[in-house]
């Protein structure tokens, strides 16, 4: 029952480590599109070259939707 244990902590840490890294990435890819000016928040107005709309929700996570394709 112990070596149970010990696999679920393991796979808990490792699942915290992809959690992070996936959060470093949403942040990098949302600090990105906001320099670039393709994004805006919710209820801000877009611009012509706004292609993404940044959303934060309840828990504080920010969320992305892509508007339009920009040519």
């Amino acid at each position: 029952m112990d070596a149970n244990s010990d696999e679920g902590r393991k796979g808990a840490s490792e699942g915290g480590q992809s959690d992070d890294a996936e959060r470093r990435a949403t942040e990098k890819f949302i600090s990105d599109l906001l320099a670039r000016g393709e994004a805006v928040f919710e209820g801000e107005e877009p611009t012509p070259r706004t292609t993404h709309v940044i959303k934060r929700e309840d828990d504080g996570r920010l969320t992305v939707r892509r508007l339009r394709f920009f040519h």
